[in-house]
């Protein structure tokens, strides 16, 4: 939930800070998006070291070298919120932001499944019906604002029409 709550409020200020400082220019929602992402990224990498060990519970006690996986996987998302803002990276590390999300979504159904007194998964299997609709929106996320290209408008296509005759 802390996640979604950074994510929307980034969001939010980086569209106010658009409107007070650069009122002459259209609103980048694409750009403000990814610095939501990034300080999204910020907030959760950072959180893999100073809430360690309540996220090495979310990994079954089985999985080896559990405090490193919690330390590497901090240190990528800190390299995403970083990739998100620079411009010839962005898409490269959108496309790697979906497939993180993807590969780490296991671990939330297990620390769900097993009600690990962490991130909202104390609530049991029943927190999945939050959680994978928010996986699925994060994904969704950093599709349009990193990954997907953006659309020609009209004026772009009838230019580019008129450039080629």
């Amino acid at each position: 939930m802390a996640t979604l709550i950074v994510l929307l409020a980034t969001f939010a200020f980086a569209i106010l800070i658009r409107l007070v400082f650069f009122r002459q220019q259209p609103i980048n929602y694409r750009l403000c998006g990814r610095i939501a992402l990034a300080g999204m990224f910020l907030f959760t990498g950072v959180s893999h070291f100073l809430l360690d060990d309540g996220m090495v519970q979310m990994l079954p006690e089985f999985v080896p070298f559990r405090y490193f996986i919690i330390y590497v996987t901090g240190i990528i998302e800190l390299f995403f919120a970083f990739g998100l803002l620079l411009r010839q990276y962005y898409r490269l590390t959108g496309i790697l932001v979906i497939a993180f999300l993807i590969c780490v979504f296991p671990s939330n159904v297990y620390a769900a499944l097993n009600s690990v007194d962490f991130g909202g998964n104390v609530y049991g299997p029943i927190y999945l019906l939050f959680r994978v609709p928010l996986q699925v929106f994060l994904i969704a996320w950093a599709w349009i604002v990193a990954v997907r290209q953006p659309r020609q408008t009209m004026a772009s296509r009838n230019s580019d029409r008129s450039q080629h005759h």
